[in-house]
């Protein structure tokens, strides 16, 4: 059995570093400087490793996609493959996949691609990717149901389902996940 890649490893440490700057200083607070002093080592060793910011930035999108659909894959394991969307619904958020530090990660990736055409490309494939699921599931589980309803109600449950456990962490008032379950159920009984 081989030895793990030191690159693959040296680019691992540089992604744990560079989120524990995020998270300390944001993106745009965190230098290449800065990740190596969390390391320990040059910063020309994280240009060697990434080039640049923007390929920095992609690969802890990548990172932060890899694990969020690692935790739904895990979610749709335990699900039947027959499972309808509210089942999908209640399983999303009774792992509640969401975390502080996820959607600190999130929200600065977010507003980096307002100044980054990749960035913002990487991001939009990660929802179009939400979208569709979500849409599929909706249109096994409604199958008479008019299109542009189903794409309404697409928009309304992936909205949901993003954007709700945000709600929840930061404290907003009520209870975010419940309601936002109330009203996936809602959206799904127009549909019937």
């Amino acid at each position: 059995m081989g030895r793990k890649s030191l690159a693959v490893q040296r680019r691992e440490d540089i992604l744990n570093a560079f989120e524990q700057c995020i998270l300390e200083r944001g993106i745009e607070g965190t230098s290449f400087q800065h990740i190596a002093q969390v390391l320990g080592m040059d910063r020309k060793m994280i240009s060697h490793y990434f080039g640049n910011r923007e390929a920095l930035v992609d690969a802890m999108i990548q990172r932060i996609n890899d694990d969020f659909n690692l935790n739904m894959s895990q979610v749709l394991a335990n699900l039947k493959q027959s499972a309808s969307v509210l089942e999908l619904v209640d399983a999303f958020f009774d792992r509640n996949i969401s975390t502080e530090e996820i959607e600190v990660l999130w929200a600065e990736i977010s507003a980096y691609a307002t100044r980054s055409e990749a960035v913002r490309n990487r991001l939009r494939q990660s929802y179009d990717k939400m979208f569709e699921a979500v849409g599929k599931a909706l249109k096994r589980d409604y199958p008479n149901a008019p299109k542009k309803q189903l794409q309404t109600a697409t928009y309304a449950v992936a909205t949901l389902l993003d954007r709700s456990p945000t709600f929840e962490w930061i404290g907003v008032r009520g209870s975010p996940l419940k309601s936002a379950k109330t009203a996936i159920e809602q959206v799904l009984e127009s549909l019937e």
